[in-house]
């Protein structure tokens, strides 16, 4: 399969995720976050929806494709075109580490993180 149709196909299934996993469902927040993955060298593409007043946030992956910027600029422009839903932009290269600062992860859920017994 030459390249072209391999990226059409490959755009035409992320849209088709993204189609199944947008219900429009009422009272949700979604929005859509592109990844950087150095470890694994590849780009991903998932869509994150939220429930009103609920702490659980579940996230779907649409799309994922080795590192190349030319792919990543096809896909990027393809879901932008194809949506109005807020991106955000994340790199394994700039993780955040939890410290014994952090008590509380309110996007993933957790509760306070247990400390050194005395």
């Amino acid at each position: 399969m030459d390249k072209e149709t391999e990226l059409r196909l490959g755009i035409k299934s992320m849209l088709s995720q993204y189609d199944h996993y947008f219900t429009r469902a009422p009272h949700t927040r979604y929005w859509l976050v592109v990844v950087d993955n150095h470890f694994e060298n590849c780009y991903s593409f998932f869509i994150y929806m939220q429930r009103l007043k609920a702490k659980l946030v579940k996230s779907y992956e649409i799309a994922c494709f080795k590192r190349d910027k030319s792919l990543y600029k096809h896909y990027l422009s393809s879901v932008k075109q194809h949506s109005n839903l807020n991106i955000e932009y994340r790199d394994t290269r700039h993780l955040i580490c939890p410290d014994k600062y952090i008590q509380k992860d309110p996007i993933h859920g957790h509760g306070a993180i247990p400390t050194s017994a005395t």
